[in-house]
């Protein structure tokens, strides 16, 4: 992941109603047990219940899913009147291996200065 991409990300997660959005993603997608079998409406929050969830207006939240979206980690689908939204897996993953190799070069260069 390049530093201009990484900083489209942290720029993003700076907002905390985006965190929130974020964690109430997370919450439904744990719940959706089997994803290719899920539903949208079971595996994805839809914009209002987000919006109501929050106790923010439409507009308010859109501007925030439009953020997390143009940092890639979200997703949107609409059908029909709803648009529904979901954590991006896969960006997920690239932050965990980005953080967890920043945290064994640390472990190993903190044992390597131990006497």
């Amino acid at each position: 992941m390049s530093d201009s991409e990484l900083a489209e990300v942290f720029a993003a997660l700076a907002a905390e109603p985006r965190l929130k959005l974020l964690r109430l993603m997370q919450g439904k997608t744990l719940r959706c047990q089997d994803p290719s079998r899920c539903d949208l409406s079971e595996r994805c929050c839809n914009v209002s219940e987000l919006a109501e969830s929050l106790n923010l207006n439409l507009a308010t939240i859109s501007h925030h899913l439009k953020e997390l979206r143009r940092a890639g980690l979200i997703r949107t689908e609409r059908r029909g009147r709803f648009i529904f939204c979901s954590i991006r897996p896969e960006m997920m993953r690239r932050l965990a291996e980005l953080f967890g190799q920043i945290a064994e070069d640390c472990s190993s260069n903190v044992q390597a200065a131990q006497p």
